[in-house]
């Protein structure tokens, strides 16, 4: 998802519309910019390109491209961090719970995520209603591949919300989320379309369901297309394995296994042999497993034309810019034997994320941003199948799938005795610092490293919005 230049002139007019996506008060598109709008889109290369920009938006250090990881290890017990490195107005605030309608950093999040939305609904817009798109020879062949990826786009981005802006959904209560505005706004429409830009909230139960249906019509229309070959456009496994963890937090863990198999079934990926690299490629290439197939199910690929990975910004010691290390005693946890106790140093910074800087060759690319590997599916359908009374064995077999590979010398698991609780150890330990443990103590109801208490912090929804959009309800 390169940045062509074919997407400046009509990519830059729709963004006039959609860059505040929900500020209708503080900018009201002119009817000459709306014009521009409807003619700017009138191929199926023209819908491509603002694709290629929503794809784009994700890679956004606001959105996919690390903030939020970054944002959600501040609050987890794995972590600890370097007070006198957080940026005021920003990182201090969010460590202390003391988060305002005022700081950029999530005004940005915010904004970046509904602006990447309104690009997939301007790309789902123009496949229903574009007479000349439609009318387009190439309709047939793409407009499946085009409405599949931004289905799943807005899903990705609508999900990615609720981790930060709303209460975890209670496994323990599933179909009854529904308090009044305790989800996101669902925007399902383009900003030229709607009349009337101010929306509630949904309750969290309608957002999780808003999610799910989009990436199971995004996983119909997809699953007749091959896999891409660097695995940065979404494909019906990446939707699939991201479906699994969507629905993992959702308790919903019979069918987050079956979504977990689906992918796990196809034998297209395995577990790389070298945990180091796995973190290093960039552009195309990825680590490979023996039989050469990569671990990788979907990625944002960096290349020297564009570059975008906020990671090293907050873990690397290169130019002295790490803000989060790992907890002692969670360190001490990792075994001699134990191959993931590498990526970390004797002093706890996290290695998995270099500054491109400290990688050899030039040009300077930073390293893709793993969004979701091979490692994490085997883990949910291993803990998906302890919880549900699934499949014990197939629960065995991904543990120790993700454990041997882990541990020099390891021997395999052969009892269930007390298999959950090694799950989440191992869980813990494969993802640490990938954005996981957050939400998942979140989901299991874990006391935050601020408080004997669970008590979630939730972000404040940006000032902006709550001006312009006059049926939003505060957090």
């Amino acid at each position: 998802h390169m940045k062509p230049s074919t997407l400046v002139m009509c990519a830059t007019t729709i963004m006039l519309a959609m860059g505040i996506t929900s500020c209708k008060k503080l900018l009201e598109p002119t009817m000459d910019q709306l014009l521009v709008n409807d003619s700017a889109v009138r191929s199926i290369k023209d819908v491509d390109n603002v694709l290629n920009s929503a794809y784009d938006g994700m890679q956004s250090g606001n959105v996919l491209g690390g903030n939020a990881t970054c944002y959600g290890e501040l609050m987890t017990d794995d972590s600890e961090v370097l007070e006198y490195r957080l940026s005021q107005f920003g990182t201090a605030e969010m460590y202390n719970g003391t988060t305002s309608i005022q700081i950029g950093a999530l005004r940005d999040m915010w904004r970046d995520h509904y602006a990447t939305i309104n690009r997939a609904n301007i790309v789902l817009y123009a496949l229903d209603s574009s007479a000349q798109v439609i009318a387009d020879p190439n309709y047939a062949r793409s407009a499946p591949r085009q409405r599949g990826e931004a289905l799943a786009i807005r899903a990705i981005c609508h999900f990615n919300l609720t981790r930060l802006w709303c209460l975890p959904y209670d496994v323990n209560n599933p179909g009854n989320n529904t308090a009044e505005q305790g989800g996101v706004v669902l925007r399902l429409n383009s900003t030229r379309t709607e009349q009337n830009l101010s929306k509630p909230r949904a309750t969290l139960e309608e957002t999780y369901n808003q999610v799910i249906a989009d990436f199971k019509q995004a996983e119909t229309l997809l699953s007749a297309l091959p896999t891409p070959a660097n695995r940065d456009r979404l494909s019906a496994d990446a939707v699939r394995a991201l479906l699994a963890r969507v629905l993992f937090y959702k308790g919903e863990y019979a069918e987050a296994a079956t979504y977990a198999k689906k992918v796990l079934s196809t034998g297209k990926y395995e577990l790389s042999d070298s945990l180091q690299l796995l973190y290093r490629q960039s552009g195309a290439a990825m680590e490979l497993g023996p039989t050469n197939r990569p671990e990788t199910i979907f990625q944002l690929s960096n290349t020297a034309l564009d570059n975008s990975n906020s990671l090293p910004g907050f873990y690397s010691t290169a130019g002295g810019g790490y803000v989060v290390l790992m907890k002692s005693d969670f360190k001490a946890s990792f075994s001699s034997n134990d191959r993931r106790r590498a990526l970390t140093n004797a002093f706890g910074v996290c290695l998995k994320y270099i500054n491109p800087v400290s990688i050899s060759g030039a040009p300077i690319v930073s390293p893709n941003v793993h969004i979701i590997r091979l490692a994490e599916l085997h883990l949910i359908l291993a803990e998906s199948n302890l919880i549900s009374g699934g499949d014990a064995q197939e629960a065995l077999n991904s543990y120790n799938a993700v454990y041997l590979r882990a541990m020099r010398g390891g021997t395999a698991e052969t009892s269930t005795t007390g298999l959950l609780d090694k799950v989440r150890e191992q869980r813990r330990k494969e993802l640490f610092f990938e954005g996981d443990r957050y939400g998942n103590m979140r989901r299991l109801g874990l006391p935050l490293k601020k408080g004997n208490d669970y008590r979630p912090f939730l972000f404040k929804i940006p000032q902006e919005e709550m001006a312009a959009n006059s049926l939003i309800k505060q957090n």
